[in-house]
Order: C-alpha cells, then structure tokens, then sequence
C-alpha cells in the first residue's frame, strides 16, 4: 500500500547514572572516589534509503525507541553508550516536528537527528576538589527528547507523467523503463506514484508516472490532493493526452486548469505535451488539428504510440535534452528552531504561579531538566541542589512571589515545603 504521510513518536535513550564508589583495598594508599561516569542514551535517526519509495513500513509501529546508556561502575569504569536508532525513510521525505520543518530529505543516505539521547550522569570521582575531597553523590542520566514527527512524502523524479486517467502514462513509463506499472483498459489503474529510470547511453533519468487526474481534483475530487503535491517535486510534467477521446483538447485545457487551482507554480513548470495512442485510426484522425491548437498556446508537442514503439526514441533523448537545460530542485531549507532566552549569567529561565491556597509552582523545562540530575536520597545532592537554587535566583523568586513559610512548592513531579530558615 502507497502511504506518504505518517506520524510517528521517537523517543531517545536515557542516560546513564553515575555512581558513587570508593577504592578501598587493602595496601593501596589515597583510595579514595572512583565512581564512573553512565554512558550516553542512543539518538534516533531519520536516513533516505532508495530501496523505500513508500511510508507503509512506518505506518503501524507509531513508537521508535533508542537504547538507554549503561550506568557507571567503580574503578572508573565509564557506562556503556546506548544504541543510536536509524529509521529508514524514502527519499523526498519532509520531516516535521511541533509544526515546523527540520528536514528535507533528498539524498540517497542523507541523515537528520531528531531526538539526542540523554547525557550519562557523572559519577563522583568527576566532583573530587581541594575543598571536597570525598563527594558521596553523583548525577542520574538526562532523559532522551521526545518528539512526535510528521512524516510526508513527496515524490522525487525529474519528470512527472500528468494526464487524464487511461490516458496511456502508464503504458508509456512501462516501455521506456524497467518499472511494470499496472496496465489496463479502464481508468484509474494508477492508485499511487509508480517511478521508473530511463537509461539512455551514459545518461539517465527517473520518471513518475502519477495518477490520473478528474475534473475537481485540487478540491480532492479523486485522488486530488493526494496526487497534485507529488508534482510540486518534478522538474519537467510530460502531458499525456489520448488522441483517441472524443475531445482531446478539452481534456488537455481541463487538466492544466487544475494545475492553476491548485498552485500557480505547478503551471509555470516546463511542460511537454504527448499525444498518445497514435496506432488508433481515431486518434491519426485528430493528430493534426491538436497539433495546431498546441503549438499556438507555445507548448513543445510531439506523437506516440506506446504499444508500437513509435517515436518513443526520440521523444526521450528531446526530454533529456530539455532536462539538462532546467535546474534540479531546491531542497527545502529547515526553519530555525526557537531560541531559548536565559537570565544573566547562566541562569535557565523560570516563573512562579500560584496554583491555590498555600501552593506555588515554579514553571522552567530547563530547571526541571537539571533536577531530574540529582539522586535527592542522596543527601550531599540535595545540599549541592539547595545551592543551585540560590544562585539562580528561585528562592529570591519565590519570597517576591508571595511564598511563607509551609506553603507548598511544586516542580514538575517534585514538591516541597517551604522553610526559609533552612537557607
């Protein structure tokens, strides 16, 4: 099944902690701290593999995990780093997190990071000083990010087969390529994207052949909107027209209207027109009266008949030959994430709100990020926290804010009572 839009959660791996360790063997003098530091949670990966034309295989698996880090040990022994998770992707896919673009995926094993992995917490031979000689604490691993993406697919080819249903696209991209398109004689036998590459000597170049488009389309008419933002990728549209209806040129005005309600850009991109079916008595009829219409609008126009091969040959080296006079497409330039503002020196940015009657919570990703650090059974942690708090400015913050003495202040999972003479 053609699927080019999913949404998917990734979630990077945990840090590991650090430990706390002592070296106390017997005849080995100034033992003293030896805890490690935890390892590096996994990332998680985006890659553009060739061998996806589809995101089907993403379609049902909504959850993506990396490994967490391994804690640390005594001796010094560091934890060992998580296993990074790479998610295969087909090439063009647009990769979208909180709403904004953070890749375009264009190239053949191109990567994107969408989630680090958590840091290892350090262990406390790295808090070892001249004035603390003997820490008893040591730092727990961050935790992963999390992301949920929006994943969209739009396809890549250099050219992009447009034209009624059964106008004959398919038929043309399975005698040009080695691709095997579903081929029949009634309409809509194309249900999603179906690419080919056409190697002509040295050269070559990948075609889509896309399906089929109805009047109302850029309302979602159809397939409408589900094929129109395939096009958007190609550099060329090759407009297939059967001679053989009964009103080629109509068919051939009702298509590029469709195009122009959709996007004025989809209408400015080259275009040349084929006019199919040849081998048809009804469409020889027709060849030439098209043909005038055609050159007067200024479009390229060439004939063909698929079934017999008749002047395929050359349509394809005038396609190639075009192709090499337009520019390939640009990549989609990610947007800038936002920039996280801090107070003067250092300080990760903080408000207090009132929740009730005798209950405050301190609000700060940032804050909360670094508390989740701290082993608060550990007794020297929370000391070194109390300090911290002090210098960022939080319990200055909450003595403005109103706080007394035995309120209750929350945050993230964590809440305590207030008691100003313990600072």
């Amino acid at each position: 099944m053609f699927i080019d839009e999913v949404s998917i959660k990734v979630v990077a791996g945990k840090g590991g902690d650090g430990v706390v360790s002592f070296r106390r063997e017997k005849f080995v003098p100034f033992g003293g701290p030896d805890g490690g530091d935890g390892g590096d949670g996994g990332s998680v990966y985006l890659e553009a593999d060739e061998g996806f034309n589809t995101l089907s295989h993403l379609r049902y698996k909504k959850l993506h995990k990396a490994g967490a880090g391994q804690n640390g040990g005594g001796s010094k022994c560091f934890g060992k780093k998580g296993n990074d998770l790479v998610i295969k992707v087909p090439v063009g896919t647009l990769v979208r997190k909180d709403n904004r673009l953070i890749a375009d995926l264009t190239v053949h094993k191109e990567r994107c990071l969408v989630a680090k992995g958590g840091r290892g917490g350090r262990g406390n031979a790295r808090f070892t000083g001249a004035s603390h000689q003997t820490p008893r604490f040591a730092e727990r691993g961050e935790v992963g990010e999390e992301a949920v993406l929006v994943l969209e697919l739009k396809v890549l080819a250099d050219v992009g087969l447009i034209g009624y249903p059964n106008a004959g696209k398919s038929t043309f991209l399975a005698a040009i390529s080695a691709a095997r398109p579903k081929v029949a004689s009634y309409p809509f036998t194309t249900l999603s994207p179906v690419l080919g590459v056409v190697d002509l000597g040295d050269d070559s170049f990948v075609v889509a052949d896309l399906p089929g488009l109805i009047e109302g389309a850029h309302q979602g008419v159809g397939l409408g909107i589900e094929f129109l933002k395939h096009v958007e990728r190609t550099r060329l549209l090759v407009h297939l027209v059967d001679l053989s209806s009964p009103a080629p040129w109509d068919d051939f005005v009702a298509i590029n209207q469709e195009l122009a309600s959709y996007s004025q850009d989809l209408i400015q991109k080259p275009q040349l027109v084929l006019g199919t079916k040849l081998d048809l008595p009804t469409a020889a009829a027709q060849k030439e009266e098209f043909a005038a219409k055609i050159t007067d609008l200024g479009y390229e126009v060439d004939f063909i008949s698929a079934v017999t091969g008749e002047n395929l040959r050359p349509v394809l080296y005038r396609i190639k030959n075009k192709l090499e006079t337009l520019p390939k497409v640009e990549k989609l330039a990610a947007e800038p994430e936002p920039v996280e503002v801090a107070f003067p020196g250092g300080s990760p940015e903080f408000s207090v709100e009132q929740e009730g009657e005798g209950a405050y919570r301190i609000k700060s990703e940032a804050l909360i990020k670094r508390i989740m650090r701290y082993n608060l059974e550990q007794k020297e942690a929370l000391l070194r926290l109390d300090q911290l708090f002090k210098r960022w400015g939080v319990i200055t913050a909450l003595e403005d804010a109103g706080v007394k003495e035995g309120d209750l202040v929350r945050i993230g999972d964590l809440e305590f009572v207030f008691e100003p003479e313990d600072y």
